[in-house]
């Protein structure tokens, strides 16, 4: 009997060490800045890696002014043809909008969850970066790219997509919009160590949409 009953306590034992690390990955994968990163390193990786690099100048992870204090950017692709402006959703489940709700929805096992229309959000985004590079916004073009395993169950605008369609959504731009020193403007305000998003930085910005919403 005592024999069982450690041989059951060890059993016990290694699911522990088993499920416990589980659970910790799943909080992690699921925490804001990790999901965040995991989006980031697949832009770099699956849409920079189908662009020219010298005709497209990428950048990442931008905290600019804005009206209403400061907003942050994922991605930034500067060319001749525009600049896109990405947001990223690294999300799971089923998704369902249209470009004029306010609100999108995610199903996850029949559970709903209510998010802001993406691209109302990056509407903002260039519109701060307008402002910022003095640009007018005709120069700019909006995309959301989701990642994850998520299923767009809508028929959504051509400038919503999964990534690995992203690149060649932007390819179909080939209309100059930006001139040689238009782009090398942008690029010096962009590349400005003002703007990186650092921790410190990160923090005010998360701060200030806190007491927005608070409001």
């Amino acid at each position: 009997m005592i024999e069982q009953a450690l041989g059951n306590l060890s059993g016990i034992f290694w699911i522990f060490l088993l499920v416990i690390p589980l659970l910790l990955l799943k909080a992690l994968l699921q925490n804001p800045k990790v999901k965040g990163r995991i989006g980031e390193r697949a832009v770099r990786s699956v849409i920079g890696k189908d662009l020219d690099e010298e005709t497209y100048i990428e950048f990442h992870d931008l905290i600019i002014p804005s009206r209403s204090g400061t907003t942050q950017i994922d991605h930034i692709y500067v060319s001749v043809f525009g600049i896109f402006v990405i947001e990223t959703k690294n999300y799971t489940g089923w998704i369902f909008g249209s470009e004029k709700q306010s609100k999108w929805t995610q199903v996850v096992y029949k559970q709903k969850h209510y998010f802001q229309n993406p691209l109302r959000q990056n509407y903002a985004h260039i519109k701060a970066l307008s402002e910022l590079l003095q640009l007018p916004e005709e120069k700019f073009h909006s995309m959301v790219v989701f990642l994850g395993d998520c299923e767009l169950k809508t028929q959504m605008p051509p400038n919503v997509c999964r990534i690995r369609q992203a690149a060649s959504y932007i390819r179909r731009f080939q209309t100059t919009l930006l001139l040689p020193q238009e782009i090398e403007a942008a690029t010096a305000v962009l590349s400005s160590n003002e703007y990186q998003a650092d921790g410190e930085k990160l923090q005010a910005h998360t701060e200030r949409l806190q007491e927005r919403h608070q409001r």
